[in-house]
C-alpha cells in the first residue's frame, strides 16, 4: 500500500526557497539603492567599507534579480543600477570626488594635489574601468539566464 504522503502533498521547498532568495535580493538592492542616494556618491570613486554589506552581496542580489526578471526596461534599470558597483573599491580609503569641470577652469591636477594623489587617482580609474568589465559579464550572463 502506498504510504500517505505523497510527493503531491509535500509542499515545493525548491519554490518557497526561490521566492525567499528572490525576496532576500529585493531587499538588498532597495538597501543599496537606499544607500547610494542617501551618501550622494554621484559619479566618485569610494572604499567599499563604505557599504552597508559586502559588495559580493550586493553584486550577487542585483545578478538573481536580473535573471529572474521578465521585463526588459526593468531588466536593463537594474544593469544600470547594479555598474554603479564598480566606483567601489576595496582599500581606497578617501573618497576621490568625480566633479565635472569646464575645460577653462580645470587646474592641473598633480600640481594641486601632488604625483601621489595623481597616481592613485589613475589606479583607480583603472580599477573602475576593470571592474565595470567585470560586472557587465556577471550582469550579461544574468541578462541571457533571464532569456532562457
Amino acid at each position: 500500500m502506498p504510504s500517505s504522503t505523497s510527493v503531491y502533498h509535500q509542499p515545493d521547498l525548491g519554490y518557497r526557497a526561490d521566492a525567499e532568495m528572490l525576496n532576500t535580493a529585493h531587499q538588498l538592492v532597495d538597501l543599496y539603492l537606499y544607500f547610494v542616494k542617501d551618501s550622494d556618491v554621484g559619479g566618485d570613486l569610494v572604499d567599499e567599507i563604505e557599504l552597508p554589506l559586502e559588495k559580493a552581496t550586493f553584486v550577487e542580489a542585483f545578478r538573481l534579480l536580473i535573471a529572474a526578471e521578465l521585463r526588459a526596461d526593468v531588466r536593463l534599470l537594474l544593469i544600470k543600477a547594479g555598474m554603479t558597483l564598480a566606483q567601489y573599491h576595496r582599500g581606497l580609503g578617501s573618497r576621490i570626488r568625480m566633479r565635472a569641470i569646464t575645460p577653462q577652469g580645470r587646474p592641473s591636477f598633480s600640481r594641486l594635489h601632488g604625483l601621489g594623489a595623481r597616481r592613485r587617482l589613475e589606479k583607480t580609474l583603472v580599477a573602475s574601468a576593470e571592474e565595470r568589465i567585470r560586472l557587465e559579464h556577471v550582469f550579461e550572463r544574468a541578462h541571457i539566464e533571464a532569456m532562457h
